[in-house]
């Protein structure tokens, strides 16, 4: 019996060392990567300090009102690159990156909506960029805008969405959106830890050319390195946190913009039901199911659309959800027609 103990107790210590051995080389691997990736790819960019961390700007062109580029959960600056240098030929256009996005600091805490618009509105003001804003959000993004002018009514001059998330999400109407989302989330937990050990680069997971692009392979590549900082599954996991309060039955709708100038800009292919069959059908998925998805799309796209009385909702044709890369040239004539329309404000 003691011998059999002993025996076990060896393997269990053999085990344990060899796991810790594989965690440490993991760690140092990913370390030395990503100290390779930052001195590769420097930032675009200038680091602004707000609130005890660094923050990553990138402005172009100059004029006023500043457009200012609010990318969705996990992107950074780089999934506007289509857009960004050709908006700025008649405006001035930032993008930046939240906290552990892109080249941006982290933080350590999950922050709602109202501090992504204090951050923004701190790094703006920091970098001597004075309003008005015509604020551009896409997919979650849309939310942080938002919030942007509920919290700063005065410097908000306008607002694009990007096939922007609701606030409510599907949750209230797809009885599978609960699922969904945990899903979801325990995905970027499992990830979040894996990449501390290296395991997510080797394995190409944050891969920014995972699926076709229209972004030059120099972009992809700094994409892709960018992305596999550690920082940004922690970013993405504090991001899902709060985005899964939103789960509650009770969580309020989106808040009235009042007259607000307001352009919507609807991916065309999540919602015309023939595509929506079609890409179900080739991806092995339930074609009545993703259709139910992309009338609820539809039905709060519309809904963003009325938040304002001052609006206009476009569904532009042949366009997955990063509407910037897929119709650039469409996206920046809808934008610029936006600015130009606008009252001038003294």
């Amino acid at each position: 019996m003691t011998f059999v103990l002993l025996r076990r107790m060896r393997y269990l210590l053999f085990s344990l060392t060899i796991g810790s051995l594989a965690a440490l080389t993991g760690t140092v691997y990913q370390a030395k990567r990503t100290s390779a990736d930052l001195a590769a790819f420097p930032p675009p960019g200038q680091m602004i300090a707000v609130n005890g961390a660094n923050l990553h700007l990138y402005c172009m062109g100059s004029g006023s009102p500043t457009l200012v580029l609010e990318a969705g959960l996990g992107e950074n600056v780089l999934s506007w690159y289509p857009v960004h240098a050709k908006l700025a030929q008649t405006m001035r256009v930032c993008a930046y990156d939240r906290p552990g996005l892109g080249w941006s600091d982290p933080i350590a805490a999950a922050i709602q909506p109202e501090e992504v618009a204090e951050n923004l509105q701190a790094l703006l003001h920091n970098a001597g960029i004075a309003p008005p804003f015509v604020l551009v959000g896409h997919s979650r993004g849309g939310i942080y805008v938002r919030a942007f002018y509920q919290r700063f009514p005065e410097q908000t001059q306008g607002i694009v969405l990007v096939d922007s998330t609701h606030e409510q999400g599907p949750m209230h109407d797809y009885p599978y959106a609960a699922w969904d989302y945990r899903n979801q989330a325990l995905q970027i937990a499992i990830a979040e830890p894996l990449s501390r050990l290296g395991i997510v680069r080797l394995l190409g997971i944050a891969d920014a050319d995972r699926r076709p692009s229209p972004l030059p392979a120099e972009i992809l590549a700094a994409k892709t390195a960018i992305q596999n900082r550690t920082d940004t599954a922690d970013a993405v996991v504090n991001e899902i946190a709060v985005m899964r309060q939103g789960l509650d039955p009770t969580t309020p709708p989106p808040r009235s913009l009042g007259n607000l100038p307001l352009l919507v800009l609807t991916a065309g292919n999540l919602v015309d039901l023939a595509i929506v069959e079609r890409e179900a059908k080739r991806a092995g998925k339930d074609v009545e199911t993703e259709k139910v998805l992309a009338k609820i799309k539809m039905a709060e796209q519309d809904d963003l659309a009325h938040l304002s009385g001052h609006s206009r909702h476009i569904t532009v044709s042949h366009s997955g959800h990063f509407i910037m890369q897929d119709q650039a040239d469409a996206f920046v004539a809808a934008v610029r027609e936006f600015v130009l329309d606008m009252p001038l404000v003294n």
